[in-house]
């Protein structure tokens, strides 16, 4: 019985076992048709999948665009550097970490510390993304890094394009400055699709970054073989796979032709100095701008390089602010400057003509308030021109008080672009503020007191203006009226150099002066560069009819008994600033520029002579059949100086002007002093003029 049970359970377990061998059966096929289909029908697929995983992309950074002034001199430039990269990835595995991060250190003299927070600010993008440790290594650091390759898993040196300005530290304000993506820029960066990446470079001031999308350019990519660690070990061509894979090469950006003249950059910034404060010249005829310079100034190769944190601080410390771009974004009051704009109030109103006369006696009384001209003794009578010529605010004095308001000067003010954005293509513009009734009414819910605007007059009180507006006012003045939007490009180009795009003049304004407005303010601004009592006869330039306006700008409120001290006895900050806008020739202008000199005392020693090297130069180089140094010599020996519509000469023995048509002024010794500022009777004067 027992052994026919011993059958039984034998029977049993050999049916089990049937169906064992069954399902081993289907599993053995199974994995032996996976093995056929993978080695023989996908085996070149999976062998190149293998191989890949040995593979390294490599981008390939686009060349930014090239900047060329007007010249095709070139201003911004790429040249090659060298940056150490980590990757994460090869370095987590490696289990090296802190060996890895202390060994760097010690090679390029950095602190383990920096590098382990740049690596822990990489966290955020992908393990396999290269994290920059160092940019622009010099030679011997390059060669300290390769030395020791096999004991850096994940560490490359990678080549890379970096961002050169030509000229240091000219004209950096307006030509900007490009940095790395920060952690804050690239969530944003990403959300727009623009394919950044941490440690891309992109603009960040200037037309770096107003024009980043064309200058940028697009990343291509390159393939090359690398061990377990992340360490190169095949170039492309030595193996299978990377003689066959596809290289996808990087599309250079685009190049822009500026409008702007480097000699007259070089001939702005030599004629500064160490002085602080901005300069733009304008072409009148059609808004080009051709220097616009800021004082002082940085280099924006420090930036693209790597900017310490040392130097970024020093940077931001400096009292004289050379990060700001004083022609935009510094508004400050124009002083005598903008004399010009209430004497074309005055004649456009038809409150005065060319035959109207005010005496000065070097000060008058409104109310309870006394308005001091600068000149201590005054001028006695003047007319509408030897009140531009002498800067007499007497005389301004009287015809704000003619006008109906205030308004009317600020009508003028705003149909020749001041007080406004001049729409130029630059972030951070400022505005600038010409004031009104309905302003102070809003601003400080007070009416508008009729002694204001005898301040408002001599461009003191609430007007603020940028050396821009000041630059284009007296370019639309100098071509009759036409306001063009100031612009800075001229064209942008491929790599072939084929024009993609072309700037042309833009008119955004027409103030509608008669021709005699225009002939009387000019004859006016003859006078103060050319005349024997202008206030900036020492920036004369024979033969070239320079023309323009000085003015003194106050920093801060004076008391009565101090008005008439010397500026240059005062603190240097608390200094008076001197500003000058003029142009040349005064007909047929062809350069119009603003100066403003902070803390300079004076219009005429300080901003005029700024002025004139960079007309000089200009006209010089761009005219030389009319400007030539030796043609001047001949037009001066042969031709008398004439001032437009009215002549003059000096009667010595009362040292008064007499009309005298058709005679050619003679031209005495410099007079001493410029048009200091008066006494600002508004509350809110000086504090606004800063």
């Amino acid at each position: 019985m027992s052994f026919l049970g011993q059958e039984e359970e034998v029977r049993e377990l050999q049916d089990r076992f049937r169906y064992l061998y069954t399902v081993l059966f289907i599993g053995v096929g199974l994995l032996s048709a996976r093995l056929v289909y993978l080695q023989i029908l996908k085996g070149d697929t999976m062998r190149r999948y293998s191989e890949e995983n040995r593979i390294k992309r490599v981008k390939i950074p686009a060349p930014r665009g090239m900047i060329f002034d007007q010249n095709r001199t070139l201003l911004i430039d790429n040249r090659p550097a060298f940056d150490l990269e980590i990757t994460p990835q090869y370095l987590k595995e490696s289990g090296q970490e802190p060996q890895v991060v202390q060994l760097i250190a010690n090679l390029l003299n950095l602190k383990a510390s920096d590098i382990q927070e740049r690596l822990d600010r990489g966290k955020n993008q992908a393990s396999f993304m290269p994290v920059k440790i160092k940019t622009d290594l010099n030679r011997d650091e390059v060669a300290k890094i390769e030395t020791w390759r096999i004991a850096l898993p994940g560490v490359a040196v990678e080549m890379e394009i970096k961002r050169t300005n030509v000229f240091g530290d000219i004209a950096s304000h307006l030509l900007g400055y490009i940095g790395s993506v920060t952690t804050t820029e690239l969530p944003l960066l990403s959300k727009s699709g623009r394919g950044y990446e941490m440690g891309d470079s992109i603009g960040k001031f200037g037309i770096e970054k107003q024009h980043e999308d064309m200058l940028r350019g697009l990343d291509g990519q390159d393939l090359v073989e690398v061990d377990a660690l992340g360490r190169r070990i095949r170039e492309r061509g030595k193996g299978q796979l990377l003689s066959t894979a596809s290289e996808k090469g990087a599309v250079p950006g685009k190049n822009f032709v500026l409008t702007i003249d480097q000699d007259l950059q070089i001939a702005a910034r030599d004629a500064f100095g160490d002085k602080v404060g901005s300069l733009v010249a304008l072409d009148p005829r059609n808004g080009e701008i051709l220097a616009m310079i800021s004082r002082p100034s940085f280099d924006p190769t420090e930036f693209s390089r790597g900017i310490s944190p040392q130097r970024w601080k020093q940077l931001l410390d400096d009292e004289n602010h050379p990060l700001r771009d004083k022609v935009l974004q510094d508004h400050y009051s124009p002083g005598s400057t903008f004399k010009v704009v209430t004497a074309i109030a005055g004649l456009e109103e038809g409150v005065i003509d060319d035959k109207t006369t005010f005496r000065c006696t070097g000060s008058m009384r409104v109310g309870n308030r006394i308005y001091h001209c600068h000149k201590k003794g005054g001028h006695g009578d003047v007319n509408l021109t030897n009140a531009l010529i002498q800067s007499c605010d007497t005389f301004f004095y009287r015809v704000s008080q003619r006008l109906k308001s205030v308004d009317d000067i600020a009508k003028w003010a705003f149909l020749l672009g001041l007080g406004q954005k001049t729409k130029i293509d630059l972030p951070r513009e400022a505005p600038g503020l010409i004031p009104t009734e309905a302003w102070k009414q809003k601003r400080y819910n007070e009416q508008w007191n009729g002694g204001e605007t005898l301040s408002v007059a001599i461009g003191q009180s609430y007007v603020l203006t940028t050396a821009l507006q000041l630059a284009n006012a007296y370019s639309a003045i100098a071509n009759g009226g036409t306001l063009y939007r100031p612009h800075y490009i001229r064209t942008i180009e491929d790599t072939d150099g084929k024009v993609l795009k072309n700037f042309g003049p833009e008119v955004i304004g027409q103030a509608r002066l008669h021709a005699r407005t225009v002939e009387l303010v000019k004859s006016g601004l003859w006078g103060v560069v050319n005349g024997p009592h202008g206030t900036a006869l020492a920036s004369r330039l024979p033969g070239m009819d320079f023309v323009g306006k000085t003015g003194t700008v106050q920093v801060i409120r004076i008391a009565k008994e101090k008005i008439y001290q010397h500026c240059e006895s005062m603190r240097f900050n608390q200094r008076h600033h001197g500003v000058f806008v003029g142009f040349a020739p005064v007909n047929n202008p062809k350069i119009a520029v603003a100066v403003i000199a902070e803390h300079a005392c004076h219009g005429a020693s300080g901003a005029a002579p700024i002025a004139k090297a960079v007309i000089k130069r200009y006209l010089e180089k761009h005219f030389p059949l009319e400007f030539a140094p030796e043609v001047l010599a001949e037009k001066i020996k042969t031709m008398p100086n004439t001032v437009p519509h009215i002549t003059r000469k000096v009667d010595e023995d009362e040292d008064i002007f007499v009309d005298t048509p058709g005679a050619a002024p003679v031209i005495p010794a410099l007079p001493s002093g410029d048009d200091t500022p008066p006494i600002n009777p508004s509350p809110n004067s000086n504090e606004e003029s800063r």
